[in-house]
This record gives structure tokens, sequence and C-alpha cells, in this order.
């Protein structure tokens, strides 16, 4: 049994004998996992609002900046960001609308709007010349970014992203507001299960007490994430344009059992990116940053390797 397990199995006997245990133990176990990241929280304070983001403090000459999906946060990445085992230079945001960062129910989130509010964060961080990754809706961000400032990085990194449609996935209507729509309105026990099953092929053990915590995260966001959602889908698509003329190196990582973003996808990102390497993972899901963060942390690294020559 690994460490991380046993550490989880004592905070769980020990959170038992407590109220509100599950926000309790949720909050300890990512504030353990950004420890084993080397990852500390900061905060920065923009014209828009308050951005909240992990960094840590290891000096490299690649830097790279990992942007989450629709109704993530910064903490998705912290297992990938583990695997890759303190080599880079690592900056982690919680999008407007997600995690800790300003949440106000009348900015407007939309693709170009968070990709107006990355550039700000870059610019305030003085970043160049950096490693940009998007994960599905921030995939269709990072895109929507690299159209418009590709002079401020060294390469794209897309991971199941959004942005591009070949073939819808598995007869699931994303764009519908209903509860066939496994991202939409999740606020019940069911609904949660139907988002995981959807998300992942092979979900990592959860346990009960974090899914209840889950679950009341998701509840208490539900209204701001139905605003998010509508806004998301007011230009999320269609950016086959805009991605013709990307000429950086990018990288494109896709879970072959994906039932959000479609396989189908990958190829057409991959055929429509000029200088772009397609890897397909095998039996993975929608979110192989946690389904398997060693195998997407060896292709990122192949690839960064390969920039190195």
């Amino acid at each position: 049994m690994s460490i991380q397990k046993i550490i989880l199995i004592i905070l769980i006997a020990v959170l038992s004998l407590t109220t509100d245990s599950a926000t309790k133990l949720y909050s300890m176990v990512m504030q353990y996992e950004r420890y084993t990241a080397g990852l500390e929280k900061k905060c920065i304070t923009l014209d828009f609002g308050k951005i909240v983001y992990l960094e840590n403090s290891v000096k490299s000459d690649e830097t790279l900046v990992f942007v989450h999906g629709f109704g993530g946060n910064k903490d998705t990445w912290n297992r990938l960001i583990e695997a890759l085992d303190d080599k880079y230079h690592v900056i982690v945001l919680d999008l407007p609308g997600h995690g800790e960062s300003v949440s106000e129910k009348t900015l407007s989130y939309t693709i170009s709007d968070q990709a107006k509010r990355l550039h700000a964060f870059v610019e305030a961080k003085k970043l160049t010349g950096i490693y940009l990754f998007g994960h599905s809706m921030g995939g269709a961000i990072a895109l929507r970014y690299t159209g418009s400032h590709e002079e401020t990085l060294k390469a794209l990194i897309l991971i199941d992203a959004m942005g591009l449609d070949k073939t819808k996935s598995d007869g699931v209507k994303l764009v519908e507001r209903s509860d066939k729509n496994p991202l939409y309105d999740v606020c019940t026990e069911a609904r949660l299960e139907t988002l995981l099953r959807y998300s992942l092929n092979k979900p990592p053990y959860i346990p009960d007490i974090i899914k209840e915590a889950l679950l009341q995260e998701k509840c208490e966001r539900r209204e701001l994430e139905k605003i998010l959602y509508e806004d998301m889908y007011k230009d999320v698509c269609c950016l086959n344009d805009l991605a013709k003329k990307i000429h950086i190196p990018t990288l494109i990582l896709w879970g072959e059992k994906d039932r959000m973003t479609h396989i189908d996808n990958a190829s057409l990102f991959h055929d429509t990116i000029k200088n772009s390497q397609l890897v397909i993972f095998k039996e993975i899901g929608h979110v192989p940053i946690l389904e398997n963060p060693e195998q997407t942390a060896d292709a990122v690294e192949s690839f960064i390797r390969e920039m190195k020559k």
C-alpha cells in the first residue's frame, strides 16, 4: 500500500470524528498533493479581479503554464506535475469563475474573454517562451490565446481539447442544458456519478467522503457553473481558421476512450495544426492527467526533450 493511501486512511479515521469532515479532508488532501508536487499557493490581483495560482520554486529554462477545463481548477494538475519530478518551472492558475479566483456572476466567461485574462496574467508575471498547456475547455482557451500571442510561446500542448469538432461524442450533446448532459447541473449523487463515468475511463480511487466533498462543492457552484457553461458555448467551437495559422511546435494528447471530446477530433487537430505531434493513450478517457499522470508526463517530457535538441 502506498504512503499516500496510508495517510488518506488515517485522515479519514481522524476526521470521521469531526463535523464537516468531507470538506476538511478534501482540503487536506489537496494541500498534501500540492506539497508532494512542490507547489505553493499564490495570488495576484489584476484589473478584472483576483487570480489564485500554484507555482514551484524550480529554476529552469522551461516554464510550463497549465490551464484547466470546465468545472476544474488548479488542483486538477497536481498529480501530473508531481510526475514531472521537479524538472521544470511550473505555474498553474485557477481561471476566473473557477477554484479560488474571482467568480463574479456579472463577468463574461467566454473563451475569448478567458484568453484575454490569461494574457493579462502572463504579462503580469512577465512570462516569455512558455509551454502552454490546455485541457478540454482550457485547450480552446489556449488555442485562442496562441492565435493572438504566439510570440510569447515556445510550444503548445493540447489535452483532449475543445475548439475543433469532427465527430460528436457517443451521442452526448454537450450543448444541451438537460439531465442528458453530464456536465450540466451536477447537484445529486447520481449526477456526480454520471459525470465521473463520462469523464474517466479508468477513474482513480475516490473515497466516498471525497465524493461527498466534490458534490458539496458542485452544488455550491451550481448557479455559477450554469453561467460559465452558457458563456463557454458562445464561442468554444469553430476555431479551425485560427488553428491553421499556428506554427509553433504543438503536442496533442488524447484519451482513446474519451466520451466528452471524441477521438476523431484529435486527428482533426493534428491535421489542422502544422508542426504538430499526436499521442493517443489507449484505454484512457477525457482526463489522462488524472487517469494516468505518469504516462502523460512521459509524453510531455519526450516532447520537451525533442524541442531542446
